[in-house]
This record gives C-alpha cells, sequence and structure tokens, in this order.
C-alpha cells in the first residue's frame, strides 16, 4: 500500500463503506418507488378511464427512477471495488500508473481508481467514461 497513514487509511475505509450503505439505501428507495408507481398502475386497471397525462407522467418517472438506479448502481459498484483494494493492498494506487494517488483527490473522490494525471490521459484518449456525479 502507498505510504498513507493508518489514520487515513481508516477514515478512508469509513468514508467508503458510508457511502456503501447510502448507495445501498437508495437503491432500496428507488426499488420501493419503482414496486409503488407499478402497483399503482396495475390498480388503476391498466390505463382504463385514466387520463392519458396521469399515464405518461407514471411512465417518464419510472423511467427516471431507472436511470438514477442504474447511475447508483455503477457508483456502488466503484466503492465496493475501491473497498476490495483495501483488502488486496492497493488502495490509493492508481490503476494505470502504479503511482499513490494524491491525498487531496481521494479525499474528494475515495473510490478513485485513477491519479488527475491518469484520469485526464483517458477521458483524452476517450477510453474512460467519467463516472456520473449524484452528490
Amino acid at each position: 500500500m502507498a505510504a498513507f497513514s493508518p489514520q487515513f487509511l481508516e477514515a478512508q475505509k469509513a468514508t467508503l463503506m458510508e457511502e456503501r450503505e447510502r448507495f445501498q439505501s437508495e437503491i432500496r428507495a428507488i426499488d420501493l418507488e419503482l414496486i409503488r408507481l407499478g402497483q399503482s398502475q396495475s390498480d388503476e386497471g391498466s390505463g382504463v378511464g385514466n387520463h392519458m397525462a396521469d399515464e405518461g407522467s407514471d411512465a417518464q418517472e419510472q423511467e427516471n427512477d431507472l436511470a438514477v438506479r442504474a447511475n447508483v448502481e455503477v457508483m456502488l459498484a466503484e466503492v465496493q471495488h475501491a473497498l476490495t483494494k483495501f483488502d488486496d493492498g492497493t488502495y490509493g494506487i492508481c490503476e494505470d500508473t502504479g503511482q499513490p494517488i494524491n491525498t487531496a483527490r481521494l479525499e474528494a473522490l475515495p473510490y478513485a481508481r485513477y491519479t488527475v494525471q491518469a484520469q485526464e490521459k483517458r477521458e483524452t484518449a476517450g477510453t474512460y467514461r467519467p463516472l456520473p456525479s449524484i452528490r
């Protein structure tokens, strides 16, 4: 592992575990909302007597929830990946260069995989799509 202090690593791991719980909670809340929307649509008799705008609104809301859920799943996977890096001793090490990632970057983005320079190089080359921001 890079020359990070034990206190820094402990704080980062705690932050990642909190993020994991937050993302898992968001997914559970979205799933409950999707179930509610699905039940609402089936309870209303599949459109009989409903205004078309109401049906469209529900469908749009469902589509938005699914898009947000997909983004949250991506973020959760990144957090999970970062937590596994603690186990194998590579947390805070750039996956491209093998160099330590700046502590300020890790504090801002605890699941960062790359140094700023490696990230910029990947984005310029089009080999890495930036993660969605849901903060």
